[in-house]
């Protein structure tokens, strides 16, 4: 009984005091390792809140190659059609798209601002002229009408 109250005999894992005890260090310890996800996350995607051309937003996008075009699909919800702006500059399209909304609610007013901006190197082929794009239900689709000589030929094989 007299070896608990003398230090250093007692042993070491009576001497530690464990966080998971103690609800608000546990508490400050989840809003840590949140924090720490959040900035891992936010440098890893390339968005650097000390940057001036910082992405925002960053869209799913995929890139389909048909028979007759390539189709590339962006999913940017909560735009509306004229908030993008879609250009072609030598053989990179550039996608951008903008939101900037103001509004009050019950409590008082809110404001919320979302952009993206991605630029892609086109394939050899593509018929810039009659490149079309729409906007669906949170997608974009830009699509890529091919040149009779990118559209390939199919060999057949011949056994010997």
């Amino acid at each position: 009984m007299i070896d608990k109250l003398i230090p250093w005999k007692q042993r070491s894992d009576e001497l530690k005091v464990r966080d998971d005890d103690r609800p608000i260090s546990s508490l400050h310890s989840d809003f840590d390792q949140m924090w720490d996800r959040l900035l891992s996350d936010w440098n890893a995607g390339g968005m650097n809140k000390w940057s001036d051309d910082s992405r925002m937003l960053r869209a799913n996008v995929g890139f389909d190659d048909a028979d007759n075009e390539y189709v590339l699909r962006a999913e940017l919800p909560g735009f509306e059609p004229d908030d993008f702006d879609v250009k072609i500059s030598g053989n990179m399209l550039t996608l951008k798209a903008e939101r900037n909304e103001e509004g009050k609610a019950n409590n008082g007013s809110y404001r919320r601002y979302g952009s993206f901006y991605e630029s892609f190197a086109l394939p050899h082929g593509v018929q810039v002229d009659n490149i079309d794009a729409k906007y669906h239900s949170g997608v974009l689709e830009v699509h890529l009408p091919k040149s009779e000589e990118s559209k390939g030929k199919r060999i057949t094989v011949q056994s010997s």
